[in-house]
């Protein structure tokens, strides 16, 4: 019985910050989730971008609204990888070329390049990764009443990093199927919907990718079962487009880990 009073007053606070927005104040720290490898910013009009996982570290904090832009507290952990021409690799500045943003909610950012910043560096496209313990601050803003203080900030930083880690980043399954399922849905246009046809191409490419082979058995079933769902539930009109199929999937997965987290939290693993 307590387990589930528990469970269920952790997930109420959840949902009291994905509905209430202070006004003036900071909104939380996220964790940005290890992203297991590189992974290539995609171009599409004027800028290169990615999605990459994330999940709250302050429940009691609201929830940025898509756009909210971040600063990573600390860089050092996260390689931006420049590619030429020629196939020769530069490394660059993460902290001072990528623009980080909130996506969808806290379980997804975007982190973002221009163009004619790859113009300007002689570059043809860029990676990033990200390794373990990297915690994003919200960018301090004019009129912010409440922002985070050294406190919080070393919290959100130090113990409670750790404990995602530990936690959400450690279960090889559902991250690794989050993980790759946010991948596939980059390589789709962020607006364009695909006919039948080539969807169910898109499908059947997906399914032979090779880089499933490098997930665990249980994220491969997790992530075979998305593929299906996603095709004949898009096909039915259920979602505007397969990518939007994948994200709403992918945010659901990041979402159970982080209600996991907060459980964790409370009981003090």
């Amino acid at each position: 019985m307590k387990k589930i009073t528990t469970a269920t007053f952790v997930i109420g606070l959840l949902f009291v910050g994905m509905s209430i927005a202070t006004a003036h104040a900071a909104p939380q720290a996220l964790a940005l989730v290890n992203s297991g490898g590189e992974v290539t910013l995609q171009c599409h009009d004027d800028e290169c971008i990615a999605s990459l996982s994330a999940y709250c570290l302050q429940k009691e904090r609201s929830v940025p609204s898509k756009g909210t832009t971040y600063n990573f507290a600390d860089a050092k952990q996260v390689r931006l990888i420049g590619i030429k021409k020629d196939g020769s690799r530069v490394l660059l500045d993460a902290a001072n070329e990528l623009r980080v943003a909130a996506e969808r909610r806290q379980v997804a950012v975007s982190v973002a390049i221009p163009k004619s910043r790859l113009d300007e560096l002689g570059l043809i496209a860029v990676t990033v990764d990200v390794g373990p313990n990297v915690t994003l601050l919200p960018r301090a803003v004019a009129g912010d009443k409440t922002p985070l203080s050294e406190s919080e900030i070393a919290l959100a930083t130090g113990p409670l990093r750790e404990l995602g880690t530990r936690v959400v980043e450690s279960d090889p399954d559902r991250i690794g199927a989050a993980r790759w399922i946010l991948r596939l849905s980059d390589t789709l246009p962020p607006t364009a919907t695909l006919d039948p046809k080539a969807r169910g191409q898109f499908i059947d490419r997906a399914r032979r990718d090779k880089t499933i082979a490098g997930l665990s058995a249980p994220a491969r079933d997790q992530t075979q079962g998305l593929l299906t769902v996603c095709q004949v539930h898009t096909g039915l009109g259920a979602y505007g487009s397969l990518r939007n199929c994948f994200e709403q999937r992918h945010d659901t997965l990041l979402w159970e880990l982080n209600v996991g987290f907060w459980l964790a939290d409370s009981y003090g693993s």
